[in-house]
């Protein structure tokens, strides 16, 4: 090819060149030195290229080797050339491994991108978009697009010559599950967390602020799919955010702090003065409850654990009223609900219920009814939870209504549950109902262990604040008492009934059962 020709060409290119460079070094002097060096090589290389037609591509392969040299230090390297060649250029296995390497790791780093500099730098280098384009598109000044463009040059940069590493659950997710203590609609809660990614940003989020680089290598999940859940958590408060950084604002129950928690608080022999007290004062009242009309008929057993439940759900219910009183009422999460979130990083393992469901009532609270699922009694428990279609057909029940007008698709669930029976054409409960005043009455016979329960649920709070500090974040350290004196006030409940159980004072029934399930009824004039 005559060098007049080549020269007029590369001419014309020149722009193109340049602009090629700098693409690649993001610095204007170095993009200099490169242009001129591919400049040599085209210049010295063309007079063996017979056909003017395939110029470009050949320039556009010296181009890309030349800049492959420019990176490891300058060593040239011969270009392999043949007679044949009209435009289309090859690749020897080193280059194409290198080649893939170098795209690779340009993409790793357009993953670690955040929003803006991501947006901006696709629409002008991908879509070939011009900074006016983008600035109208994104609503932003042309200045603000080239000052992205040129900070992304240099972030890319740094980037591709670091050595990155993903963390520990970008391959290995951690287990985590949330929970919830307060009242009003806490859908949104449960909805949020049944994935794997939103428990285990929270987690990643936990100890630290992280940034989203910092915060998409550790889960291995490129940025455009974390901004999303980012997004989702900051607007129901899960993260704060400050700067450019995220961090989990709730607290977490780990694993270090269970185990430490289940060895030194239950064997702590806080409860044993109480367990002992409740077979005493349950054995005296026996005769006098047996009498009671509680809808259907129950063996000594199943009455040990009507008032045993009864005494511990009271306690709940004045320990709650007392701690409230202390720390004020429970914080508004949302507008409609009330209450404390935490989270775990393991599936409920260290806890001692599977739910306690209390004050379940209708839409007039003249019926309402409390189901704790202890773990312990797991193998013969019933009530599952459920819908406010569920908690409404068990209140029709409490109060005998007919199964007309009533939502018989529910009411069938429970009866083949074994919660709920219909006879004569009326819903019926197929566990304990009493009225607010026989409630009332047996409250003040009970009043002695109640007493004591609150003073054990006192105890153990207590223990678990000074534990669980240990293993809190500063930045939420200051809500550690607060929420162990909500979490941990019921398992003073779990451990007395394991005791008592222990003590062979409460039998654990073979078959299924309503066993610590009751319900209760307002009658008129109460």
């Amino acid at each position: 090819m005559e060098q007049s020709v080549v020269v007029k060409k590369l001419s014309e290119s020149l722009k193109d060149i340049f602009a090629f460079s700098v693409s690649r070094l993001f610095n204007k002097e170095d993009a200099e030195d490169l242009t001129n060096d591919i400049i040599v090589e085209v210049l010295s290389s063309a007079d063996r290229l017979k056909n003017d037609d395939a110029f470009y591509g050949f320039m556009w392969k010296i181009a890309d080797n030349t800049f492959k040299n420019y990176i490891r230090g300058g060593k040239k390297t011969e270009i392999e050339f043949s007679e044949d060649f009209l435009g289309a250029y090859w690749d020897t296995p080193e280059e194409k491994l290198v080649f893939d390497e170098e795209v690779t790791l340009l993409r790793r780093e357009l993953s670690l991108l955040s929003k803006q500099y991501r947006e901006v730098t696709i629409k002008f280098y991908i879509e070939n978009q011009s900074c006016a384009e983008i600035s109208k598109q994104l609503g932003i000044s042309e200045e603000m697009v080239k000052y992205y463009l040129f900070k992304t040059r240099k972030i890319l940069k740094e980037g591709v010559t670091m050595d990155r590493k993903y963390g520990e659950k970008s391959y290995n997710p951690a287990q985590f599950a949330i929970d919830f203590w307060g009242n009003g609609n806490n859908s949104f809660v449960w909805n949020t967390f049944e994935r794997k990614l939103p428990g285990n940003i929270a987690l990643a989020l936990y100890e630290k602020p992280l940034s989203l680089e910092e915060l998409s290598l550790e889960l291995g999940v490129s940025a455009p799919y974390l901004e999303d859940e980012l997004e989702i958590l900051l607007k129901h408060n899960f993260i704060k955010q400050t700067g450019n950084k995220y961090q989990t604002d709730f607290l977490i129950f780990k694993t270090q702090y269970e185990k430490e928690f289940i060895e030194k608080v239950p064997s702590a022999k806080i409860c044993l003065k109480t367990v002992d007290k409740f077979a005493r004062v349950v054995e005296e009242k026996l005769p006098k409850f047996k009498k009671m009309n509680l809808g259907i008929e129950l063996d000594q057993n199943r009455l040990k654990w009507f008032i045993v439940n009864i005494a511990l759900i009271s306690a709940l219910g004045e320990f709650e009223d007392s701690t409230r009183k202390r720390f004020g009422d429970y914080p508004r999460i949302s507008s409609t609900t009330r209450g404390f979130i935490y989270g775990h990083d393991n599936n409920y393992e260290y806890g001692y219920f599977a739910g306690i469901y209390g004050h379940c009532c209708n839409q007039d609270d003249s019926a309402w009814f409390t189901a704790v699922n202890y773990n312990v009694i797991k193998s013969c428990r019933l009530w599952q939870g459920g819908t406010y279609a569920r908690t409404l057909a068990v209140c029709n029940a409490i109060l005998n209504k007919s199964l007309e007008n009533q939502d018989e698709e529910t009411v069938a669930q429970l009866v083949r549950e074994g919660i709920l029976a219909v006879e004569s054409g009326k819903v019926c409960p197929k566990f304990p109902v009493l009225t607010t005043k026989d409630l009332h009455f047996m409250r003040k016979d009970l009043q002695e262990i109640i007493d004591l329960t609150c003073e054990c649920m006192e105890k153990i709070c207590g223990l678990a604040t000074e534990i669980f500090k240990k293993y809190t974040p500063n930045s939420l350290r200051d809500k550690c008492e607060r929420l162990c004196f909500v979490r941990h006030q019921a398992d003073a409940m779990a451990i007395i009934v394991e005791k008592l159980i222990e003590n062979k004072f409460l039998l654990v029934p073979q078959e299924k059962t309503n066993l610590c399930i009751f319900g209760v009824k307002r009658i008129s004039g109460e």
